[in-house]
């Protein structure tokens, strides 16, 4: 198997990602993490799990996180983010003479949006989504009502800094939930994906506030063309689970599993292996032409 540090051209930026790739006759999966985490956020158990199975795999930080550049540090954004998917899904195709139905698409909450979002708007050959941010707007009614008005000022105090280059950062997770994911479980369950000796930055431009309920997946499902799998999270304290089941019928394409867990639950031991089980059940019965 050969690792290789790549950096993947996107407008005046580039993407960081790491390609590991053992088998020229197997598809490329494509993974990256969720809102304000880095692919060295425990990722690697996927990351191994796959190798193990004989894919190709390529793992990317979205633009101003990890070692990819962006204009602004930690900013997420889904159209930009989703820019850089296209970017990565453009180099896999030209590097090693690809088309869709080579790749695998693998998102983890927010980027499981992404995916779903990629899926509706040509065919892949899979799509897995963990824990999908597929509904924005239902996600901000759960949000803690004593810091909506907080939040909404500190993102339009964001947007005003950066008319001069500047940042208003607001907190991915805290103790008292005033942060971007205020479910119960979000400050222990983040850091529990973040090894002791690892930097990890816990802020993100606040801006993100504003436009994240506006971005839902679940309008574009029912154009959803590729075999996809999604696994729900029962007990997710972010993404409610009605939406994610609503969004598993949009279409025929989509196989639905669901597991009584949280929402970080997706890399801990007690629910690891049930997952990983599930994600090769599902590939291993999509018929995959040798190149």
């Amino acid at each position: 198997m050969h690792i290789k540090p790549i950096f993947i051209p996107v407008q005046s930026f580039h993407i960081q990602a790491d390609l590991y790739t053992q088998n020229l006759k197997s598809p490329y999966i494509i993974m990256a993490h969720g809102l304000g985490a880095e692919k060295s956020c425990s990722l690697e158990q996927y990351i191994q799990f796959y190798l193990e199975l004989g894919y190709n795999i390529c793992c990317f930080d979205h633009r101003g996180f990890g070692q990819s550049t962006g204009k602004y540090k930690y900013l997420v954004d889904q159209k930009s983010q989703l820019q850089d998917w296209q970017a990565v899904i453009h180099y896999l195709k030209k590097e090693f003479q690809l088309t869709e139905q080579d790749l695998i698409l693998w998102g983890y909450s927010f980027s499981g949006g992404h995916v779903l979002t990629l899926a509706s708007q040509q065919r892949y050959h899979a799509v897995i989504a963990n824990f999908p941010h597929v509904d924005g707007f239902a996600s901000l009614l759960d949000y803690p009502k004593r810091y909506l008005l907080p939040a909404t000022c500190l993102a339009l105090a964001d947007l005003l800094y950066s008319l001069f280059g500047k940042t208003k950062f607001m907190k991915v997770v805290s103790k008292n939930r005033f942060a971007v994911l205020s479910g119960k479980d979000c400050y222990e369950g983040f850091y529990s994906l973040i090894d002791q000796s690892q930097h990890w930055e816990n802020r993100v431009p606040a801006r993100i506030v504003l436009t994240i309920p506006f971005y839902r997946p679940i309008r574009v499902g029912h154009k959803i063309q590729t075999p996809t799998l999604i696994v729900g999270a029962k007990h997710d304290s972010l993404i409610p689970i009605s939406k994610t089941r609503k969004m598993a019928k949009q279409s025929s394409a989509i196989t639905y599993v669901e597991k009584k867990c949280g929402h970080f639950d997706l890399f801990h031991p007690s629910f690891l292996n049930g997952i990983q089980a599930w994600h090769h059940d599902f590939l291993k019965k999509i018929p995959y032409k040798n190149k």
